[in-house]
């Protein structure tokens, strides 16, 4: 396993795991390997989250432009009428 050293940790984030690693029985690079592990797939998670949101909204731009396009009377004016008064 690569070892990594960790500095300028928050005081708070230090004492939440070695509390941790105390009422587990565990050593405190053991839970701090395993809470970086789940940090980063949360992390990866998240950026998974906002590319796929990004993609749907350009489609979802994409599809409305080319609708708009279609000469139907149905299709074609969508979001160009303005309400009745």
């Amino acid at each position: 396993m690569t070892e990594i050293t960790l500095h300028d940790l928050k005081p708070k984030l230090a004492e939440r795991l070695e509390r941790i690693a105390a009422l587990q029985g565990l050593p405190q690079d053991i839970v701090a390997s395993e809470a970086l592990a789940l940090g980063v797939e949360a992390i990866e998670d998240r950026v998974r989250k906002q590319l796929l949101d990004t993609r749907e909204q350009a489609a979802l731009k994409d599809a409305i432009e080319q609708i708009q396009k279609v000469p139907d009377a149905a299709f074609g004016l969508i979001g160009r009428l303005k309400p009745p008064a």
